[in-house]
């Protein structure tokens, strides 16, 4: 909710203690951007681990399953674990 727009985000902005204009829109909209992507991260890595974890013994722990979905996302794939 912080993060929809301008206005409501100076408020926050304001409520900080932070000057207006201090966060600039571009600078707003490059969080939101990077919030996405960790959350597409962090809810595509709890899958993985949900699915896997039972029937695959290589992937035991959340930051396994991590690494095994940033490999696999970024297409390097290194092969040392397979679904």
């Amino acid at each position: 909710e912080l993060l929809v727009d301008m206005e409501t985000f100076a408020k926050v902005e304001s409520s900080l203690g932070m000057k207006p204009g201090d966060v600039r829109p571009y600078q707003l909209q490059l969080t939101r951007v990077l919030i996405s992507i960790f959350t597409l991260c962090s809810v595509s890595t709890g899958l993985i681990y949900t699915a896997e974890h039972e029937v695959n013994e290589k992937i035991p722990d959340y930051f396994t399953a991590l690494y095994f979905g940033l490999t696999t996302l970024t297409t390097v794939g290194f092969g040392d674990i397979a679904p």
